[in-house]
């Protein structure tokens, strides 16, 4: 069963300008979901990760939600929908292990996307893996690719063997589920 939409959003001059903004952003390590709070583990996760604030951006990324939203759920709209956009650089050794972007913690998140924003030939490794059946989906690595899944899939970033691999990610919000 196919949970997720795969589409170009991003041309490759946008996707530059995506990482130019976010170079000149103050970098973060990575964090996961702890019992109380954001805490890095690198056991789980490592990448560096910038906080896109540029309306233009997160424009774009808005109304792509809107238009992918193919299982109808219950979203909010416009800044309330969409409170936190990153670019996520994962450099040789980086990865994020399976995971969903969904818990009590964050449970009014409804959907995920992410969108490639480096060239096919800048990395390898570095896969992102859907589980939505019996066999992981690769999505697609075509630069400007954007992919929505219902927060709730599980899904990792493979390792990241050479090169650097830059990625946008989001997540729409509504009420929560219970």
């Amino acid at each position: 069963m196919r949970t997720f939409e795969e589409f170009q959003l991003f041309d490759p001059s946008f996707c530059a300008h995506v990482r130019e903004i976010a170079e000149h952003e103050r970098a973060h390590s990575a964090t996961i979901v702890g019992e109380t709070r954001n805490e890095s583990n690198e056991t789980v996760r490592r990448a560096t990760r910038y906080k896109i604030a540029d309306p233009g951006i997160l424009n774009k990324v808005l109304d792509a939600f809107g238009e992918w939203d193919n299982w109808d759920f219950c979203t909010y709209w416009g800044e309330e929908a969409l409170p936190l956009v990153e670019a996520i650089l994962y450099k040789p050794g980086d990865f994020y292990k399976p995971h969903t972007d969904w818990s009590p913690t964050y449970s009014a998140r409804k959907l995920s996307m992410t969108v490639q924003l480096s060239g096919t030939t800048e990395y390898e490794g570095g896969n992102v893996l859907l589980h939505d059946g019996p066999e992981p989906h690769t999505v697609y690595r075509k630069q400007g690719t954007a992919c929505v899944w219902p927060s709730w899939t599980l899904h990792e970033v493979e390792p990241v063997t050479s090169g650097e691999r830059w990625a946008l990610v989001a997540w729409m919000l509504g009420p929560d589920f219970y």
